[in-house]
């Protein structure tokens, strides 16, 4: 291979093999080096062959240009939140992280000709270990407030999210265990999450999920010893956020399934959500959720319930409409974008959800004339 071996970037190796889901040894195995020389290679204590090098390239998909090129993130990045941190296995979560640092990469790119939208929160006071679950309700309120949205249901929260400045990355996350996922990143929040996530309810719940999070925890380094902690606190913060205590409260005249489900046309949140809200804020007594619980059990609506994609949610559009309009303006070419970011073009559509082969060199076609 003709690149110079010497300008291989240790850790470029390392974030491939990541970004990959490949574990040392499994990356070993397909690019046919011990697990030892992987270690080597991604600590600089020696470079890999020409003929290794290829083969690292063909595994990880990625061109020549990411390996030799450094990724200007100035600041160590916080783990993500994982919802699932107990469940999931390390190499999904380093492979799903990465995608996180790729959409990094992608906003910052894009911020040097494009005025994204700016971040619009309002300032938390938040202490995680002392702080009840009252004061989430009030900073819940204080969000809608902000957001100017009353007490009314949220329609489109990932539209909304995308106006106050989050940046969304929907993707197959091929991982069972994670439903969706957020970090604080180049003073943004960033949030991504399962298109595989088969039920709109569901989704609009994650994201207020991981919305929690943002609010609530963006100095927080999670770990197992306050996972639980931080994910209950999520998890109130996203009822309290897409259900209004004040509204919310006053409509629920009935406590049945059917009546339930007459709301959720309204609210667009799951039963189960409604059910639990309802038994956070004292409408339902213990006795009374079970009953519920039984009886959505008896009808086998647990886990995938009737109107749970009655309505729609937009798609992300940040990071695809400010990738065509760079090309539409002529400010840069697919080749020009493709290049700057140095990583594979499909991996790039993938992030910012344009179409397969969008960044693909339009290829003249020769026709025989008849």
């Amino acid at each position: 291979m003709s690149i110079d071996q010497t300008r291989i970037i240790p850790e470029q190796i390392r974030e491939a093999r990541e970004a990959a889901g490949l574990t040392d040894e499994q990356f070993a195995e397909q690019i046919g080096v011990s697990r030892g020389a992987v270690g080597h290679y991604e600590t600089g204590m020696i470079a890999p062959r020409g003929d290794v090098f290829a083969r690292i390239i063909d595994v990880t998909g990625q061109p020549a240009s990411f390996f030799t090129t450094s990724r200007n993130r100035s600041a160590r990045l916080r783990m993500p939140n994982w919802r699932s941190l107990k469940r999931m296995q390390r190499p999904d979560r380093l492979r799903i992280a990465r995608r996180l640092e790729w959409a990094l990469d992608i906003a910052s790119y894009l911020e040097r000709f494009i005025e994204l939208p700016a971040v619009s929160l309002p300032s938390i006071d938040f202490d995680f270990e002392n702080d009840d679950e009252e004061k989430i309700e009030g900073i819940a309120e204080i969000v809608r407030q902000h957001w100017g949205l009353a007490q009314e249901p949220v329609t489109d929260l990932p539209a909304l999210l995308e106006y106050n400045g989050c940046i969304l990355i929907e993707q197959d996350v091929r991982c069972e265990d994670m439903d969706a996922v957020s970090r604080w990143q180049g003073g943004r929040p960033f949030i991504l999450y399962s298109r595989e996530v088969e039920s709109t309810s569901r989704t609009l719940f994650n994201l207020a999920h991981e919305l929690g999070h943002v609010v609530l925890h963006s100095s927080v380094e999670v770990t197992s010893k306050n996972l639980d902690r931080v994910e209950k606190q999520a998890n109130r913060f996203a009822g309290a956020f897409l259900l209004p205590r004040r509204q919310f409260t006053s409509e629920v005249a009935r406590t049945s399934i059917d009546y339930f489900l007459v709301m959720k046309q309204r609210w667009r949140v799951a039963v189960a959500a409604m059910v639990y809200r309802c038994k956070d804020l004292g409408i339902l007594n213990p006795a009374q959720v079970q009953y519920i619980w039984k009886q959505m059990a008896i009808r086998k609506i647990r886990k995938r319930e009737p109107l749970d994609n009655a309505f729609k949610v937009s798609t992300p559009t940040i990071l695809s409409s400010g990738i065509r309009m760079l090309i539409e303006h002529g400010v840069q070419s697919k080749s020009d974008i493709v290049g700057s970011l140095c990583l594979n073009s499909r991996d790039i559509e993938d992030i910012c959800g344009l179409q397969r082969d969008e960044l693909q060199a339009k290829v003249a076609t020769l026709r025989l004339i008849k």
